[in-house]
């Protein structure tokens, strides 16, 4: 359930990208979309920052021991 909400802004962010794909650049709309799709990509680039380091963290190599489960 906690990642509906990401998931939910990851296809936003694919349907803004398609949509100004097919809006002309002369479209009043172009610029709008535009910051949508930067403000839904910066978004979902800082949420992967913030996954990742504690994502690898909780990763634990075939044979090591991890510190916190001790």
């Amino acid at each position: 359930l906690l990642y509906k909400p990401v998931d939910r802004v990851t296809r936003s962010t694919l349907v803004l990208h398609d949509l100004l794909k097919h809006t002309p650049v002369s479209h009043p709309d172009h610029p709008l979309l535009q910051d949508a799709l930067r403000i839904s990509q910066n978004f979902l680039s800082s949420i992967n920052e913030e996954i990742t380091p504690r994502r690898q963290s909780m990763t634990v190599k075939k044979g090591e021991v991890s510190l916190s489960a001790l």
